[in-house]
């Protein structure tokens, strides 16, 4: 049955009436019922107001022919506003509307850096403001009449989180048992807060204590498009250790970026990370960012970057809400400066359905961090200037500062609404071995040199299933330990790893809402080099360790 109520228009039919009618789904395709689906005149006054059915259907029956808008809301949905709509006499027309969900289960683990080319319809969850306007991102002609100018658009006040526990071998710094809270709060005018607690059970001789992370975001948009976000970080992992410090690591991060669109064609993402880092001694330093971005015309984007650090190079690195844990200190256990320089001029272009890339780049590092596997004692430690994760066995180590200069394209192609196929190519600078590694003196056994890399990766939601997925194979060569064009890869993703999440339906037995997440991460162990630590053990470096990690989500 189909419900039809605030009905402003005429009350009598006549010949030259028009009509209009669809179905409201989700990004699943999902029928979305009890969606308000509202017809606007050019002026947002409204015209006639229609409610879904169980089946996501809605019927507007009578309407003076015209041009018009209309407008579709629903509860925890992104408003959608079809613009542009023209009726005509005697005529029915067939608008189908796909809502986006404005929270997602998936942020609390890594996800790809957002590039100017990838598709609106993204599959990971992203404090943003759901009135921004992505008109620089390459979209179909008929999803770019949904998107509309933060005037345009209404909000419903909605309020979100969830409860996630994760456990698993883990990466650096995310080990043992996590229980995490996020909540997320929607205002009417469409801005947004978030807050993210999380507690790690940790297991170490050095620990005296759990490990913290609070993460806490706000966004403000702006009258003329663009937004405004505030983001702080703290962390505190007592189990890390250089074999000298009684009181772990703590890094905090206040993040502010600010974004301005200028008409359709330009826009302008400037920020600041200010990082505060100790471990024995105390770093603080800020890490700017400019992101130009220009469209020449319907198919084409052209952006120049400029990044002072890997953390924060654009207002949509602030998605990830728990960042990136590296650290490497000196002799004196002062945590090492992560300030570089990443230049880049990117064009991309849009040909048919599919998006092709290009980009050439020129890095500057400080250092080059190298991650590894094996334990080491208090001992070895202290000699070898290394931070070790006990909980984990894992670590990390300076290598020699390097400049390099790079090239790379890529290719995006969809393969359902929701689901792409990505191929990417990269030359440019890493960090490679020369032969034996000994830890103490690794600037003899590594050196920077040019290399090639490739990547293939799904990522995306599969239609009707509940299950959003992300698979990834990026090859470089074997003596690589650092990746290339560094600046535009996630540090979670080398060789073969996958993301895994499933909407688990079963009824009554369990409740509504619970997602299991499943990640692997270098699942073929690719990549290991042999160093000797001061000890004598030998232990392996690699850009990734294994690390394979599973658990449960709960979304209320």
């Amino acid at each position: 049955m189909l419900f039809v109520a605030g009905w402003t228009g005429q009350s009598f039919a006549i010949p030259t009436a028009a009509m209009i009618s669809g179905t409201v789904r989700d990004v699943h395709g999902t029928p979305q019922m009890g969606a308000l689906v509202q017809l606007l005149r050019s002026d947002a006054s409204t015209v006639a107001t229609a409610t879904s059915d169980e089946q996501g259907r809605y019927i507007i029956p009578i309407v003076t022919p015209g041009r018009y808008q209309l407008r579709a809301t629903a509860a925890f949905f992104v408003p959608i506003l079809r613009n542009n709509l023209r009726l005509r006499a005697g005529m029915q027309s067939v608008v189908n509307l796909t809502m986006s969900a404005i929270f997602e289960a998936d942020d609390w683990l890594p996800a790809q850096r957002r590039r100017a080319d990838e598709p609106v319809d993204d599959w990971k969850w992203t404090l943003r403001s759901t009135a921004s306007r992505p008109l620089l991102r390459l979209v179909d002609p008929e999803d770019r009449e949904s998107i509309s100018s933060s005037a345009e658009e209404m909000h419903r006040m909605s309020s979100q989180g969830r409860i996630m526990l994760s456990s698993g071998d883990g990466a650096f710094g995310d080990g043992g048992l996590h229980q995490a809270l996020v909540l997320d709060r929607t205002m009417a005018d469409g801005d947004g807060a978030v807050l993210r607690a999380d507690v790690g059970d940790v297991q170490s001789e050095y620990s005296s204590g759990p490990s913290v992370a609070l993460i806490t975001g706000y966004e403000r948009r702006s009258p003329l498009g663009g937004s405004t976000r505030l983001v702080s970080s703290f962390q505190s992992h007592p189990e890390l250790t250089d074999g000298n410090s009684m009181t772990g690591f703590q890094v905090l991060h206040l993040a502010s970026t600010q974004q301005f669109v200028l008409g359709d064609t330009f826009l302008i993402d400037v920020g600041t990370l200010m990082e505060a880092e100790r471990l024995e001694a105390t770093r603080i330093e800020a890490e700017p960012f400019v992101r130009l971005t220009i469209r020449p015309g319907s198919d084409v984007v052209v952006e120049y970057r400029y990044a002072a650090g890997r953390e924060l190079q654009s207002s949509d690195d602030l998605d990830r809400l728990k960042p990136t844990l590296t650290v490497v200190t000196d002799a004196d256990g002062r945590p090492l400066s992560n300030r570089g320089m990443h230049q880049e001029i990117s064009v991309s272009r849009k040909l048919g359905s599919r998006v092709v890339s290009a980009s050439a780049y020129i890095d500057r590092f400080s250092y080059g961090a190298i991650g590894g596997s094996g334990l080491m004692n208090r001992a070895s430690l202290q000699v070898a200037e290394v931070v070790a994760d006990p909980t984990t066995g894992t670590f990390e180590v300076a290598g020699p500062g390097y400049s390099g200069r790079g090239l790379s394209v890529s290719l995006m192609q969809p393969l359902t609404p929701a689901l792409s196929a990505w191929v990417e190519y990269d030359l440019g600078t890493a960090l490679r071995s020369n032969g034996d590694l000994v830890m103490t003196d690794l600037a003899e056994g590594v050196a920077p040199q040019m290399a090639e890399a490739g990547s293939v990766a799904l990522r995306g939601r599969i239609a009707h299933t509940g299950t959003a997925l992300r698979v990834e194979y990026r090859w470089q060569p074997l003596s690589t330990l650092t990746q290339v064009n560094a600046y535009n890869a996630v540090p979670e993703e080398a060789y073969l790893s996958f993301y895994i999440r499933q909407r688990l339906w079963c009824g009554r037995m369990l409740p509504q809402g619970l997602d299991a997440v499943v990640e692997a991460t270098n699942l073929l162990e690719q990549g290991y080099q042999p160093v000797l630590a001061p000890d004598g053990e030998t232990l392996v470096l690699a850009q990734v360790p294994r690390a394979i990690q599973g658990g449960l989500s709960f979304n209320f």
